[in-house]
């Protein structure tokens, strides 16, 4: 049997559950709440520097030091950390009176402020670890913070804002509150200072004020849209305003309160998005999404209809959610296309894992995709009754919509398309419990057919969901997995049912066809995947071994090996007639996506936290690496049996214990105690033995001790196990012996035969004394 073996490369979420994040900067370090751990990303490199492990509770916020040197990590448990990104250790840690909710950094990285739900504001000194300011005031939970000025000039000051509207403005250098601004209705979760020293809040109020230099409103305009932040940025050389909060966009305002622009708006969906907070940097400004998703607005606008349009430069998703479908696309299958919960198609590279593209049309979450034999083709099927087929383009470098397909009553659950290039049709299934077979409009007919309504065949397919659709390589025959248990193979051109796959005992997951042979597969919720003949619609092999569920089933390697991934977490290779050849273990949630390129060489999976593997086919290596190890084996067997002929029993210890043969080692210690040449000095009959065991490294010296304990258990064995450790006792400090871990364990292990053994040797010479006294009465 031709084993196969795989390594695994890990893309794993770094910002889920909260709206806690920050940005050094310069925009490379950004700190991400995980939970109850924080994640350090470095954004250029598209890589995550460090986990920083929580305390059992919920991130309630994070800042960062511009400089990107410090993490301030607040929980829920009231404590604070300070962590230090280039030790990656912590460098302070206290509790606060209550928690923290909102923190800021000022310019120069020597101080957090921060406020939590008692109202107090206090200010922490970050390198020397004390709190310098403590300000009481607000009776109420702080939700905004801006600091203006550096320590140790005139003009330093703390502006801090509430949840019931109220702002003030704190002297740092006198120590005490200068403004209270109560011109919102709401709490205030956005304040700013600009260059000169001039404030501005927003509220979710949907207002926005301007403030002289005495803290008075000059300027208060509706932006009709709930405020989570405020500040300034430069847009062609002016200082402009700008707010952003629901809706999910960035909006520019010059000081009077007319719109300068806003950035590109998304697609409304089903999906409530918003902005949670905003990082202005000098090369663009960065988004927080409340869907744990962070987006760079470019600040060099474009001109669309009369209004500035700021382009999104990037997005980094800090997780996809649940995975519900995965496929390889692209010319050179290099990208990965995701049906996630969330209703844009995603597209992102294995190699910069972090970034994502949005292909925006569906309206709700998606359910499933299918792509063409050359990776240029995806269709997709939406909750929102639609399925779309989108087309690759180069000047875009992203999939574009060529057609959208209407008409099914119901969620779209399955896509199917043909295999031509590009595609002729598409199958799709609903839970309206139909098929259908729609037409793709040709490239001549596309403008004015771009929206297709009327399908080419409607079918009533299945008495439950229809969860999966296949066409076969040669476009003759499409089938379908329902939840009834079943599977039905079809005719494309007519579409009439030519078979019918019975036998699994709860519904059907998935089927895939075999691109050679006349064959499918079917995974099911009943911990199978089965093998089924389209000569004869019986199943041929059924795949046992799964310990939940099985959601997919796919052929690999010229579709002489099936992939099987589950419910339980798993991944499983098989042969087509059921004989498992590997598992494959990386995921602690249900596996919904699997897709495979280049024959099976790759793999990827996704489980319902969002953590994604890409496994690579090392077999070959794998096979490599072992005859490499089984002829160096060979190898020491035989200068092993050399050393032993040559009574060289320093060298043949360690081969002895290289190889792990415990009765060999015993062996070669046996005849040092018979044979060595300075027997009456030493302990083992060899002095150089005795010096090759006090040259020997922990791990060696913890296998000769647990070899010792397994001989000292039997009376025939065990002088030489006494001897052994008798040498080890006197070659070594009881602190080293003591420090290696797991040999308190086998030292209890000696004493108790010890114990036995002592007691069996005084009862001997008790014995041995009645023995002599018989014999010398004898004698009389």
């Amino acid at each position: 049997m031709n084993t196969v073996s795989f390594r695994h490369r890990d893309i794993e979420p770094f910002f889920v559950d909260s709206s806690a994040a920050c940005m050094s900067q310069d925009g490379h370090i950004v700190a991400t709440s995980s939970g109850e751990d924080v994640s350090i990303v470095d954004v250029e490199k598209q890589a995550i520097l460090a986990k920083v492990d929580g305390d059992g509770e919920q991130i309630s916020s994070l800042i960062i030091t511009p400089d990107g040197r410090y993490v301030g990590i607040f929980s829920q448990s009231q404590q604070f950390r300070v962590w230090d990104v280039a030790s990656g250790s912590v460098k302070s840690t206290i509790r606060s009176s209550a928690p923290i909710f909102m923190s800021r950094a000022d310019p120069t990285s020597t101080l957090f402020a921060f406020g939590g739900s008692d109202g107090v504001v206090t200010v922490w000194d970050v390198e020397g670890g004390y709190v310098t300011h403590s300000f009481k005031g607000h009776g109420t939970t702080i939700c905004s913070l801006a600091f203006f000025g550096d320590n140790g000039t005139a003009d330093w000051r703390l502006a801090s804002g509430d949840i019931m509207g109220t702002v003030k403005v704190w002297d740092l250098v006198k120590r005490k509150c200068v403004a209270t601004i109560r011109e919102h209705s709401s709490a205030v979760r956005g304040v700013s200072f600009d260059a000169n020293g001039q404030l501005v809040t927003g509220g979710r109020d949907q207002v926005v004020v301007v403030y002289s230099d005495k803290y008075r409103p000059i300027k208060s305009f509706p932006v009709r849209h709930q405020v989570e932040a405020v500040g300034f940025v430069t847009v062609g050389g002016e200082e402009c305003i700008y707010s952003a909060g629901s809706g999910s966009t960035l909006w520019v305002w010059d000081r009077n309160g007319t719109m300068v622009g806003h950035s590109t708006k998304m697609l409304e969906t089903t999906e409530e998005l918003m902005v949670t907070d905003v990082f202005a940097r000098d090369q663009g400004v960065w988004l927080v999404m409340s869907d744990q998703t962070l987006v760079e607005v470019s600040l060099f606008p474009e001109q669309k209809d009369g209004v500035l349009e700021f382009p999104v430069v990037q997005r980094l998703a800090g997780n996809h959610g649940t995975v519900a479908d995965i496929c390889y696309v692209g010319s050179s299958r290099n990208l990965l296309a995701l049906a996630t919960n969330s209703p844009a198609l995603r597209i992102m590279d294995p190699a910069a894992p972090l970034a994502v593209k949005l292909c925006e049309t569906h309206t709700d979450l998606l359910n499933a995709l299918a792509v063409s034999s050359d990776g240029l083709w995806i269709a997709t099927a939406g909750k929102d009754g639609l399925a779309v087929l989108w087309q690759w383009t180069d000047d875009q470098e992203s999939f574009v919509v060529h057609s959208t397909y209407h008409g099914h009553a119901g969620s779209v659950t399955a896509v199917a398309l043909s295999q031509e290039n590009p595609p002729k049709f598409l199958i799709t299934g609903s839970d309206d419990l139909t098929i259908k077979k729609w037409v793709v409009p040709s490239e001549k007919n596309k403008l004015q057919n771009s929206s297709v309504k009327v399908a080419q065949f409607t079918r009533r397919a299945h008495e439950k969901d229809i969860n999966s659709i296949a066409v076969s390589p040669n476009d003759e025959f499409f089938a379908s997995a329902s939840y009834d248990k079943t599977a039905k193979i079809w005719s494309t051109t007519t579409g009439d049912t030519v078979g019918v796959l019975k036998g699994h005992r709860r519904g059907l997951w998935n089927i895939e066809f075999c691109q050679y042979a006349p064959m499918v597969v079917t995974s099911s919720g009943d911990k199978t995947a089965k093998v089924w003949s389209l000569q004869d619609y019986t199943c041929i092999a059924t795949l046992e071994g799964h310990t939940n569920g099985v959601q997919r089933a796919i052929f690999v390697r010229d579709n002489n090996q099936i992939v099987t991934c589950g419910a339980d977490g798993l991944v499983k290779i098989w042969t087509t007639n059921g004989e498992i050849l590997a598992t494959l273990d990386n995921h602690e949630n249900r596996i919904w996506a699997l897709a495979a390129k280049d024959n099976g060489q790759e793999l990827v999976t996704c489980d319902g936290d969002g953590y994604m593997t890409i496994w690579t086919d090392n077999s070959e290596e794998t096979r490599m690496e072992n005859e490499a190890e089984s002829r160096k084996r060979v190898e020491q067997e035989q200068k092993l049996r050399n050393c032993i002929d040559q009574k060289d029993y320093s060298g043949a210890f360690l081969l002895a214990l290289t190889l792990d043969h415990p009765m060999r080692l015993y062996s070669v210690v046996r005849s040092s105690m018979e044979s060595g040449p300075d027997s009456q000095s030493s302990f083992l009959g060899s002095k150089s033995l005795e010096n090759t065991i006090s040259a020997l490294t922990d791990d060696q010296i913890l296998l000769v001790m647990k070899r010792a304990r397994e001989w000292n258990v039997n009376f025939k064995t065990f002088d030489v196990s006494q001897r052994l450790v008798r040498v080890i006792l006197a070659q070594f400090a009881p602190t080293r012996l003591t420090s290696i871990r797991g040999m308190v364990p086998l030292v209890d292990g000696l004493v108790a035969y010890n114990e036995r053994h002592y007691s069996r040797i005084e009862s001997l010479i008790e014995q041995s004394y009645m023995l002599d006294y018989a014999v010398a009465g004898m004698g009389k």
